[in-house]
């Protein structure tokens, strides 16, 4: 006897996630843990090469939220600056006429929100590894 379950999009996906035996949550649990700290880990490394103070690197922060229906990991940033670090500024004076400058914005490929997108579908792509290995048949 064989099932089959049609799931057409992610929120459908991560539904179904949910109804998963408990080996297999803790096995997701592994793979969304290890994604946001390779994320976390890698966002440091890059703001380590291009600061000074270090307050960049020190405000990355990664939560884990855990229950029966669903695994989460959330990194963020919460360096006052991150924003005009990955986004640049334009040209900026004090009150008092004294120019600042322009900071550039960063190259796409080292800005934190695509670089969280593309953790994303990185972690997606494992889970969804994950439900094969259990036989689910899944099509994305």
């Amino acid at each position: 006897m064989s099932a089959r379950v049609q799931l057409i999009g992610k929120a459908e996906f991560l539904a179904a996630l949910r109804t998963l035996p408990e080996e297999l949550a803790k096995e997701g649990q592994v793979i969304v843990e290890a994604h946001a700290a390779e994320h976390a880990r890698a966002t440091v490394a890059l703001y380590q090469q291009h600061q000074k103070t270090g307050r960049l690197a020190g405000g990355v922060t990664t939560k884990q939220e855990y229950s029966r229906a669903s695994r989460a990991a959330i990194v963020r940033t919460r360096a006052p600056h991150a924003w005009i670090f990955d986004n640049g500024t334009r040209k900026r004076q004090t009150r008092k006429g004294a120019n600042r400058g322009v900071m550039p914005a960063r190259p796409e490929s080292e800005r934190f929100i695509p670089r969280a997108i593309r953790a994303r579908e990185r972690m997606t792509r494992a889970l969804i590894d994950l439900v094969r290995r259990a036989g689910f048949e899944v099509t994305a």
